[in-house]
C-alpha cells in the first residue's frame, strides 16, 4: 500500500462511518488534526465504527492489539508500519487516568507514583464502554507520535 492509497482508504472509512453518527465537519477535520473531542459519545463511537472497518474489532465490539497489529502490513504503507507497531504495544493497556499540570517536580513524581499505583490495583478505572475505550487507544496511539498520527 502506498501513502496515496493509504489517504484515500482514510476518506473513504470516513465516508462510510461519519453518516451513522451525529459529528461535525469541524470534529472530524480536528480529530484528523490529532484533536480530541473527549465529551462527544458520537465521536468516539465513530472511532469505534473506524476500527470496525479496518477489521481491528472483536466480536464483543472491543479493539484488539492483535487484530490490529495483524492488519498493519495491510493497510499501511511501509514508511509508519513501524511506529504504529511500537504504538500499539504502548497502547495496550488503557484506563482512564487524566493527566494534571504539576509544577512542583517532587510533587509530580509523587502523584505519577500513586496514578501507576492505582491504575494497577484499581480495575474501576477501567473504561466501561467499548466506543469509549477505543476512542482512548486512538488517542492515546496519537499521543506515542503525533507527527505520524493518521485518522479519517
Amino acid at each position: 500500500v502506498t501513502m496515496d492509497q493509504f489517504l484515500q482508504s482514510l476518506d473513504m472509512m470516513r465516508n462510510g462511518c461519519a453518516p451513522k453518527f451525529k459529528v461535525t465537519l469541524d470534529q472530524l477535520d480536528n480529530l484528523r488534526n490529532g484533536i480530541f473531542d473527549e465529551s462527544s459519545s458520537e465521536l468516539k463511537c465513530y472511532t469505534k465504527c473506524v476500527a470496525q472497518l479496518a477489521g481491528t474489532v472483536t466480536k464483543k465490539g472491543d479493539f484488539s492489539i492483535s487484530k490490529a497489529t495483524a492488519q498493519i502490513p495491510i493497510i499501511l504503507p511501509p514508511e509508519i508500519q513501524d511506529i504504529a507497531k511500537a504504538a500499539l504495544a504502548s497502547c495496550k493497556e488503557i484506563r482512564k487516568c487524566k493527566n494534571t499540570t504539576i509544577t512542583n517536580k517532587n510533587a509530580y513524581i509523587i502523584i505519577k507514583f500513586l496514578r501507576k499505583f492505582y491504575i494497577l490495583f484499581n480495575a474501576e478505572k477501567d473504561y466501561k464502554e467499548s466506543c469509549e475505550r477505543i476512542f482512548y487507544v486512538t488517542k492515546c496511539v496519537r499521543d506515542f507520535s503525533p507527527k505520524d498520527f493518521k485518522f479519517p
